[in-house]
């Protein structure tokens, strides 16, 4: 099995994003087969990582990977603190960044979100739960200790609370807010007077793709990959997959050809 990314020509192709009458053929998904343009990165999957767990791996997994590399290693803490990171959002690639930190070496990685049983697996992945709005998030929030905190859930309004919660020096990953319904309600004052670094990260790059099949490799008996996506649903029963999809019952919806 492969998994694919993106080729770039005079302009860049993005599988799954692109519709035919772009002239760029049949490059979508939802089908039984792709055409792969030349110069397109394919990484080889192990044998030992089910497909139901490598399926999400060249979009939510890679993307995740692509963020966390941003972040200063934990390595060289002279001051021997505990590095604490505040994920907000418990969806796939909220729990995705929960392993990732862990495994980046963080200490303590808070995870927020306002779905209870979506909380209640983070903590499969190596995160704290805590539940939106409650009054630990709070003294997190105030205690503004956080060295990273990242945004995975797509709502604007949690910015402001990722930016108090930092301590001075720590660095902010935006990578759900991809809508236009994202303005945001800090000051340039509050990021200058923390020295904070802000970011925002969208897709991946081909050695993004190779790191994110490593670390499943690596760590694919360490956590429950295979929970994050539902059985299969067969091409033929693509409107019952949208509709589970639709139910948020999965954190995705798997569909064969």
């Amino acid at each position: 099995m492969f998994i694919s990314i993106y080729t770039v020509r005079d302009i860049l192709l993005q599988y799954g994003h692109s519709v035919v009458s772009d002239g760029y053929g049949w490059n979508g998904c939802y089908a039984s087969h792709i055409v792969l343009h030349q110069g397109t990165c394919c990484v080889p999957i192990p044998h030992h990582i089910p497909d139901i767990s490598a399926a999400p791996i060249n979009c939510a997994l890679a993307t995740v990977v692509n963020a966390v590399s941003q972040l200063p290693d934990c390595e060289g803490n002279q001051l021997k603190m505990a590095r604490i990171a505040l994920v907000q959002g418990a969806g796939m690639l909220g729990l995705y960044a929960c392993a990732l930190l862990r495994d980046k070496g963080y200490d303590i990685v808070y995870c927020t979100d306002t779905n209870e049983e979506r909380l209640k697996l983070s903590s499969q992945f190596g995160a704290s739960p805590v539940l939106a709005g409650c009054n630990e998030l709070q003294q997190i929030i105030d205690g503004e200790r956080v060295d990273a905190a990242v945004e995975v859930c797509g709502v604007s309004s949690v910015v402001s609370h990722g930016v108090k919660a930092l301590r001075p020096g720590g660095t902010y990953l935006l990578v759900g807010l991809v809508h236009p319904d994202s303005q945001l309600a800090v000051t340039a004052e509050q990021i200058i007077r923390k020295c904070l670094t802000l970011k925002g990260v969208h897709n991946y790059s081909p050695k993004h793709l190779k790191a994110a099949v490593e670390f499943m490799s690596r760590t694919i008996h360490k956590y429950p990959f295979d929970r994050l996506v539902s059985p299969p649903f067969p091409l033929k029963e693509l409107e019952s997959a949208i509709k589970a999809a639709l139910s948020q019952q999965y954190l995705r919806v798997s569909v064969v050809p």
